[in-house]
């Protein structure tokens, strides 16, 4: 059943969520730990579909517990809470989520009584917290209230000390947990995918965008140069079909065969047609480079300090690292260090307090990453989304090992006790040592 929630483990019991695309319901599934039968399951109707990347599906936020019951987060739907046995507590649903291309992947979180529920709509965006008991709102935080910009994200807020850290695709922002205070915000060039990760007083967080480092963009060319290559019939202007397939505005090398890992320039060719000739002079296609060099804001992997107030500033961050940033994964704090992975199985690793690499190198696992590294005892484990699973020392980050599942991975795996869990497209495997 496809689905992109984590395994939400509670006792002896796991939750995820699917949808089912013969009879269009989203499901509520417990699994049991030792022998992975299904306990109970429940659905809902869609209340509607959003527009969505198409790697990406309608259950994709992982399920959350307060240990005594477990709440299910569908985009197309609501915010619903059951008791372990499956009973339904209560119910809060809310209008769809926008056509934000990227999806509704944002996780709720429980901290103590309280639910926070992140709701990217195009009527209302806002960031709900409910109780856990009544599943009635404690506070509300409305975008335009703060006159925040579009609240997209597909990122899981995370919380320390009482704090709870927001990543959106044009800030990064601290709430008071109590009250939905805002405490501060750093406007930042994102697309709001990746969820914060914090250790001690510091938080490292990926601020990816299309065009966000060199390797990623176009080539921009002058309107001589476009002519010298490109028209065909020598009359001084450039018509669509002129323009080669690899001009294009961004693009992912690592991926090339994923849907989307490119934007032509052939797709924006009419925005920047101003007279409608269906044809290009050097006014209109100084226009589409200008564009261009605007899309091309630097991202990074940031280390932000956690104390501040009011609007924060650039001078805030501690570094930045701009090369091999991942696109969707998290990062992951392995002792002193910082390690992220990106499509092509690229593997960086930081020093936490300096920034400088320490290492750098693929693990021989190509293709793209949808999901998040994790650390396990002694060990980092990498999916890709081909469904190869690597093995890394977390001494020195080399391969132990790659098993090979032949199934599409797009969910982060979870490791509780000796066991890891991983879920595929087809199944929910569990792992031991013998």
């Amino acid at each position: 059943m496809p689905g992109w929630s984590s395994p939400c483990i509670v006792n002896e019991k796991i939750f995820l969520t699917g949808f089912d695309n013969l009879d269009s319901l989203l499901f509520t599934i417990a699994i049991d730990r030792e022998n992975g039968k299904i306990l109970w399951k429940d659905s809902v109707q869609p209340l509607g579909y959003y527009g969505k990347h198409p790697l990406y599906t309608y259950a994709d936020p992982s399920m959350v517990s307060d240990g005594n019951k477990v709440f299910a987060s569908f985009p197309n739907y609501g915010l619903i809470a059951y008791d372990l046995n499956g009973n339904k507590m209560w119910e809060f649903t809310h209008e769809l989520i926008s056509q934000y291309f990227n999806g509704g992947a944002s996780s709720p979180i429980v901290i103590d009584s309280t639910i926070v529920l992140i709701i990217n709509s195009d009527q209302d965006p806002r960031i709900v917290a409910i109780n856990t008991s009544s599943g009635d709102p404690v506070w509300t935080i409305r975008g335009a209230d703060k006159g925040w910009g579009p609240m997209w994200t597909t990122a899981t807020p995370v919380v320390f000390n009482e704090r709870m850290i927001l990543h959106f695709s044009d800030r990064i922002a601290s709430v008071d947990m109590a009250n939905g205070e805002v405490k501060w915000w750093l406007m930042v060039p994102s697309t709001g995918v990746t969820t914060p990760v914090i250790m001690e007083d510091m938080m490292y967080v990926n601020t990816w965008t299309n065009g966000g480092e060199e390797s990623v963009r176009g080539k921009r060319i002058s309107f001589a140069e476009l002519l010298e290559e490109c028209d065909k019939n020598g009359d001084g202007k450039i018509v669509k079909d002129e323009l080669k397939d690899d001009m294009v505005l961004t693009h992912r090398p690592e991926i090339p065969d994923a849907p989307f890992s490119s934007a032509s320039l052939k797709n924006i060719f009419d925005n920047f047609d101003t007279n409608k000739d269906q044809a290009l002079v050097e006014s209109e296609w100084s226009s589409m480079m200008e564009f261009l060099a605007s899309n091309y804001e630097e991202h990074g992997m940031l280390a932000i300090p956690l104390k501040g107030s009011g609007e924060r500033s650039v001078t805030d961050i501690k570094w930045k690292v701009n090369k091999d940033t991942p696109e969707t994964p998290s990062p992951l704090v392995v002792g002193e260090n910082v390690l992220f992975i990106k499509n092509g199985g690229i593997v960086t690793v930081l020093d936490r307090e300096s920034g400088e690499v320490v290492h750098h190198g693929r693990i021989g696992a190509a293709g793209g990453y949808l999901t998040s590294p994790m650390l396990a005892g002694n060990r980092v484990y990498v999916c890709s989304f081909n469904g190869t699973v690597t093995v890394l020392s977390a001494d020195d980050f080399n391969v132990l090992g790659q098993n090979k599942l032949r199934e599409k991975i797009g969910a982060s795996p979870v490791a509780v006790d000796d066991v890891l869990y991983i879920r595929t497209d087809k199944h929910l495997y569990a792992f031991r040592e013998p």
